[in-house]
C-alpha cells in the first residue's frame, strides 16, 4: 500500500531548510548584518587592545631588567622618561622628585627640556603630591592649576597631562611621574592610567633604592675625604696635593678609556694613597733635608700602613683605595716597594695614581724641594717610561695634558707664593 502524501511530506525537510543547508537561502535581515559587523569590530578592538598590552608588557619587563642595574639617580630618571614615552606613546615625560627641604619638585631629566624646579604645592604635579591621587587632565589650559609659564619659557604647547604619584616604602609621596600629549592626538584613557600607575609603582622602588645607594656613596666619599685630609695634620702640603692628584688620576683614567664611574671611583680613591703616612713619625715626614737610610726604612712602611687601615672592606671605593695605598710606590720595572711588583702585576689604578702623584710632587713647591718646570717634569716622566711608569699610562698622560695643565697652573704651590690657592669643592 502506498504511503499517503501527508505522511511523505512530513518526513521531507522543508524547502526553506534545504535551501539554508545548501547556502541558497534568503539574505539575513539588515539588523543581523549590523549586529555581526559590530561583533567583528568589537573583536578587532579587543585584539588591538591585547596587542597593545603585550607591547607595553614587553617594554615594562625590559625596563625592570634595566632599572634593576641602574644605581645613579640621574641615569634612572632618564631611563624612566624614555620608558614612559615609549610605553604610553607620549610626546614628553618628566619624573619629578620631592625636595622636602626646599619645598620643591625637581627633575634633573625632563625629556627634550631643561632642568625643572617647581613649588611643591603648585600645579597639577603639586596636586598629585598633596592628594596622592592620579590626575588625568584632557585640556590643561582649562584647568586653573596648570601653570602656562613653563610652556612660555620652553616654547612647547601642553595639551593633556597624565600624572601619577610615586610612593616609598613608608607610603609617603616621593615624586610624580608625568606624561604629556599622546602622540595620536587623543586624551589619555583609563588604560593609560593603569599603565602609568604600574610604571610609577615600579619606578618608586628603583628611585628609592638609587637614592639610598647615592646617600651611602656620599657618606663613603665623605669618609674617604676626611680620612685623607687627616694626613694634613702631619704634612701641611697634603690637602692641596690630594685634590690635584685625584683630578689628574680621573682625567688620565678617562683618557685611557675607562668609564665615568670607574674614573670617579679612582678620583675618590687616589687621595688615600698616602693615608699610611699617619704612621710615620713627624720628624721624618717634615724633615727638610735628605732622609737617612734608617729614616727611609720607616718612610717606606707607609704603603703597608695605609693598606692595613683600609683592608677588609666590602665597599668598592675602600677596596680601590687600599690597592692604591699599597701599590702606588711600585715601579713598572719591578724596582719599587713594598712588594717589588712588575709590569701588569701592578694594579692599573695604582699605575695611574703613581704618575699623578709624581707629576704633582715635581710641579709643586715642597718643604724639601723647589718647583720643577713643566718641561723638566715631562722630561723626567718620559725618561722613566718603561722604568718607573707604565708606557701606556705615560702616553695617556701626555695626551691629557690640555686638561691637566690648567689645574697645575691654577692650584699647584709655586716658588715665591706665600698663600695657597683656594681649592674647588671635592
Amino acid at each position: 500500500m502506498k504511503p499517503s502524501k501527508k505522511s511523505s511530506d512530513a518526513k521531507r525537510p522543508s524547502r526553506i531548510k534545504r535551501a539554508h543547508r545548501n547556502g541558497r537561502g534568503p539574505a539575513l535581515p539588515s539588523r543581523s548584518a549590523k549586529t555581526l559587523a559590530a561583533i567583528v569590530a568589537e573583536q578587532q578592538r579587543k585584539i588591538e587592545r591585547l596587542s597593545e598590552w603585550r607591547r607595553r608588557l614587553s617594554l615594562l619587563l625590559k625596563f625592570t631588567k634595566r632599572a634593576s642595574t641602574t644605581t645613579k639617580v640621574d641615569d634612572l630618571l632618564l631611563l624612566l622618561v624614555e620608558e614612559a614615552r615609549s610605553v604610553l606613546n607620549a610626546d614628553r615625560a618628566t619624573v619629578f622628585l620631592v625636595d622636602r627641604k626646599h619645598q620643591e619638585l625637581w627633575s634633573k631629566v625632563a625629556s627634550q627640556t631643561k632642568d625643572i624646579r617647581v613649588p611643591l604645592d603648585k600645579g597639577i604635579a603639586g596636586s598629585v603630591v598633596m592628594t596622592g591621587q592620579i590626575e588625568n587632565v584632557a585640556d590643561v589650559y582649562k584647568d586653573p592649576r596648570f601653570n602656562p609659564e613653563i610652556d612660555k619659557r620652553t616654547g612647547y604647547r601642553t595639551k593633556s597631562v597624565l600624572a601619577a604619584p610615586m610612593f616609598n616604602a613608608k607610603d609617603q609621596v616621593i615624586g610624580v611621574f608625568q606624561v604629556l600629549n599622546r602622540k595620536n592626538g587623543k586624551s589619555f584613557d583609563q588604560q593609560d592610567e593603569e599603565v602609568l600607575t604600574l610604571l610609577s609603582d615600579q619606578a618608586s622602588g628603583h628611585v628609592e633604592n638609587a637614592q639610598l645607594y647615592q646617600d651611602i656613596r656620599k657618606a663613603t666619599q665623605e669618609t674617604i675625604i676626611r680620612l685623607a685630609a687627616a694626613v694634613e695634620f702631619k704634612d701641611h702640603d697634603t690637602r692641596a696635593h690630594l685634590w690635584r692628584m685625584s683630578q689628574y688620576s680621573a682625567i688620565v683614567a678617562r683618557e685611557m678609556g675607562f668609564d665615568a664611574e670607574w674614573a670617579e671611583n679612582l678620583r675618590l680613591a687616589a687621595p688615600m694613597h698616602d693615608i699610611g703616612k699617619i704612621g710615620v713619625p713627624d720628624a721624618i715626614l717634615n724633615k727638610p733635608g735628605k732622609l737617612t737610610p734608617e729614616e727611609w726604612v720607616e718612610m717606606k712602611k707607609h704603603p703597608a700602613h695605609g693598606a692595613e687601615i683600609l683592608k677588609d672592606s666590602d665597599n668598592e671605593l675602600m677596596q680601590m683605595s687600599a690597592v692604591v695605598a699599597l701599590c702606588h710606590h711600585e715601579k713598572w720595572d719591578g724596582s719599587g716597594y713594598p712588594r717589588g711588583l712588575k709590569g701588569d702585576d701592578i694594579p692599573i689604578e695604582a699605575r695611574i695614581a703613581t704618575i699623578a702623584d709624581v707629576f704633582d710632587a715635581l710641579t709643586s713647591k715642597r718643604i724639601y724641594k723647589p718647583q720643577f718646570t713643566l718641561k723638566d717634569t715631562l722630561d723626567i716622566i718620559n725618561g722613566d717610561s718603561g722604568k718607573h711608569f707604565d708606557p701606556k699610562v705615560v702616553d695617556a698622560f701626555i695626551r691629557a695634558l690640555p686638561k691637566i695643565t690648567p689645574i697645575m697652573e691654577g692650584f699647584a704651590p709655586k716658588d715665591g707664593q706665600t698663600e695657597p690657592a683656594q681649592l674647588p669643592s671635592w
